[in-house]
């Protein structure tokens, strides 16, 4: 599916109405040479990524965090010069940049990170699906519809989904190539998202990050929810990925996921923010055993390559031989 730029920027602000973008004090009072680097919400992988980066590095060379719903903002951010970098799902990276954005086109990589996993939850006794509307109401007709229960990707066709941030268009995305007739809602968060669920105003949530999710792993087995397998193959740059959430009962349970990158704007290397990027992207190669390693977030351990930027040009700033291959 190519994706217009039209889409895209509607799309975009949907999202960005679905999210206040709060800023604390420390963000208020941003230092000039701090770098800005665009995350996600708060409590999610991409923000409590930053959050080790700035543990790690934050002495080396000033960081600030600045929140958002995730890779698409991060990248009309980037492309609006507001951040300096940003994590983005390949995927998102590529049809954004294939519609003809110069400023995201010349987006270059500082390091490979994590994969996203498309998390997609359902009710576990099943919800109402096909039902008809009353004349001149907005109530359902009693005995309507059927009862579905959904527990595969291809138990989908013809629901109501809650996209949660860049599932949106990865939603758009595989519907179209799939054909299954899926509509969705746009949620301001995965929590607002279980309420339409839980109210059957929808049927199922698409919702993203590295494993393991907060928003996922702090749901238990008495919640009614329950996550649902990715039964169909995944084609490049996508794959899929077994993992467990133990307190949803899932085990080796198959995800769709995608590659992310840590990202920023095309800086002349021997530039004041060239060097800073250079000074970050030097550090975090440099102490990768630490993240790895250390109490950090377990998606680090997925980076086995720092100098593999998947296909997009890598910027030419630290040496990536200070960092171990895995």
């Amino acid at each position: 599916m190519k994706f217009t730029q039209r889409k895209i920027a509607m799309a975009t602000l949907t999202l960005l109405s679905s999210f206040a973008l709060c800023a604390n004090a420390e963000e208020s009072t941003i230092s000039s040479n701090a770098l800005r680097i665009g995350s996600g919400p708060e409590g999610k992988v991409y923000e409590l990524l930053v959050r080790d980066m700035r543990t790690v590095c934050g002495a080396e060379v000033p960081l600030v965090n600045v929140p958002s719903i995730g890779g698409i903002p991060n990248l009309m951010k980037l492309s609006a010069s507001e951040i300096d970098l940003g994590i983005v799902q390949l995927d998102t990276l590529k049809e954004i940049g294939r519609d003809g954005d110069e400023n995201i086109q010349k987006l270059q990589a500082v390091m490979p990170l994590h994969i996203n996993l498309l998390h997609i939850l359902a009710l576990k006794d099943g919800s109402k699906v096909g039902e008809t509307k009353m004349p001149f109401s907005e109530k359902m007709m009693p005995f309507s519809g059927e009862l579905r229960v959904i527990r595969k990707f291809s138990d989908l066709k013809n629901v109501r989904i809650a996209v949660v941030g860049s599932t949106m268009l990865l939603g758009q995305r595989l519907n179209s190539q799939l054909g299954y007739g899926m509509d969705f809602r746009v949620a301001a968060s995965d929590d607002d998202a279980i309420k339409l669920l839980k109210a059957n105003q929808v049927q199922a949530i698409f919702t993203d990050g590295g494993w393991p999710l907060p928003s996922i792993s702090r749901l238990t087995a008495e919640s009614g929810l329950a996550l649902v397998e990715y039964d169909l193959q995944a084609t490049p740059p996508f794959s899929l990925v077994k993992r467990n959430y133990q307190n949803l009962n899932a085990f080796s349970l198959p995800f769709l996921g995608s590659p992310n990158l840590l990202v920023t704007r095309p800086f002349k290397p021997g530039g004041e923010m060239g060097k800073r990027v250079a000074a970050l992207q030097s550090c975090l190669l440099k102490n990768l055993d630490q993240l790895q390693e250390g109490r950090y977030h377990a998606a680090w351990k997925e980076v086995k390559d720092p100098a593999n930027t998947l296909g997009i040009p890598r910027f030419a700033g630290g040496d990536v031989r200070t960092a171990k291959t895995r």
